[in-house]
């Protein structure tokens, strides 16, 4: 019994690990930034502002906006300006899947 359990944590960890490896954002592509639920569209860009970055494509409900910015620390911006995640901005089209991210 132990070795499923074992096995069931290492499998969960490896899982984590590739997620967050594949999420990672990358300088001067676009990145996703998740909001706490019920931002308003004028917080989320207001926090993009704060960091330095420019909007490119904001969704009130699922808040989350999907932003670029050229600093090396931006991604650390976004964090204190609000940001509960930021990844990959192509990983998140993949995971949210919404209609209105694929029709603009």
């Amino acid at each position: 019994m132990r070795e499923i359990g074992f096995g069931l944590v290492c499998g969960i960890a490896a899982a984590l690990g590739a997620f967050l490896i594949a999420a990672w954002p990358v300088q001067g592509r676009p990145v996703a930034a998740f909001f706490p639920a019920g931002s308003s569209s004028r917080d989320m860009s207001a926090a993009i502002a704060t960091a330095g970055g420019t909007l490119i494509r904001i969704d009130t409900t699922s808040a989350v906006t999907v932003t670029l910015g050229e600093d090396d620390h931006f991604v650390g911006a976004l964090y204190q300006a609000g940001a509960w995640l930021v990844i990959d901005a192509g990983l998140a089209r993949l995971c949210i899947g919404s209609a209105a991210w694929s029709s603009r």
